[in-house]
């Protein structure tokens, strides 16, 4: 960790003063995602441009994020701040977990299920609500940032 990081708590006036140095008018305050496992220190931008920073698949949120990330200092998942706006991200997080469940019944039943195209955050997530499930496993497959997953009996 850097000398002069910003802790967690610092971050909603962070991300309020770097959102309105740019023009936006935004809200930041800390909001639980109801899974703390998959989504922990969910940062909610809210107000009237919080719609910017989701738009374009959440390129804003992104860029943030990772500055706020690097201001952090901290790269360990449980102290980080994940931000959403408009509950994008945590509407994704909820899509995610109920296709995971889907894809466990299919491996119990079938033996493997496979994922195409998903982000690694995505990834992340299936593979740690399956590692909740005994006696199955998965696995990423292929190359560069979006990748396919298996779900498959142990």
């Amino acid at each position: 960790m850097r000398k002069n990081s910003a802790s967690l708590d610092a971050l909603p006036e962070l991300a309020t003063r770097w959102c309105s140095d740019l023009g936006l008018s935004v809200e930041a305050r800390f909001e639980p995602s109801g899974d703390d496992e998959l989504f922990p220190n969910r940062l909610v931008l809210d107000g009237p441009d919080a719609q910017w920073l989701a738009a374009n698949k959440g390129a804003g949120l992104d860029a943030l994020q990772f500055l706020l990330h690097e201001a952090q200092g901290q790269r360990e998942e449980s102290k980080l701040a994940y931000l959403d706006a408009q509950g994008a991200r945590l509407f994704r997080m909820k899509e995610v977990k109920a296709m995971a469940g889907f894809a466990i019944q299919q491996a119990r039943s079938l033996g493997s299920y496979r994922f195409s195209s998903l982000t690694p955050r995505e990834r992340r997530w299936v593979h740690m609500v399956v590692a909740r499930e005994e006696g199955l496993s998965t696995e990423s497959e292929g190359t560069g940032n979006i990748k396919a997953l298996k779900v498959f009996r142990a």
